[in-house]
């Protein structure tokens, strides 16, 4: 019982012997208080500015989390129109690739020798000059 720290109740001890000739003053009797009751617990009333600020601040509270929600959602719409741009611009990018690959195949040597022996033309490297821009 002693290891859960709470005091224990120990019985008074008797009053000290009493003279005669002296008069001790009788104790009174307090009232007793409800464990929730404190002496001085009464409600004080809300003034009016009390009321004002309390009602401002609700109202800065209630935008400002209208703010929070509207920002939530443009920035998801913002996520949205980025990956948006980003799925046409690797569209593009690989349209780009793949035209640029079709340019090297159509300029490939051994194509155009092909094309020039259809032809009846024949390649004299003599004459043949590279420009590179």
């Amino acid at each position: 019982m002693a290891q859960n720290n709470l005091a224990e109740a120990v019985p008074l001890s008797a009053e000290p012997q009493q003279r005669p000739n002296i008069e001790q003053p009788q104790r009174q009797a307090q009232p007793q208080l409800n464990p929730q009751q404190h002496p001085n617990s009464h409600k004080l009333p809300i003034s009016k500015f009390e009321k004002c600020l309390l009602t401002a601040c609700g109202l800065v509270l209630a935008v400002m989390m209208v703010c929070v929600v509207s920002a939530k959602i443009t920035t998801t719409n913002a996520q949205h129109n980025l990956q948006s741009i980003n799925s046409r611009i690797t569209t593009v990018q690989n349209h780009n690739t793949n035209a640029q690959q079709q340019i090297n195949e159509l300029q490939s040597r051994s194509r155009l020798d092909k094309i020039a022996k259809k032809q009846g033309l024949s390649l004299q490297n003599a004459r043949i000059r590279n420009v590179n821009k």
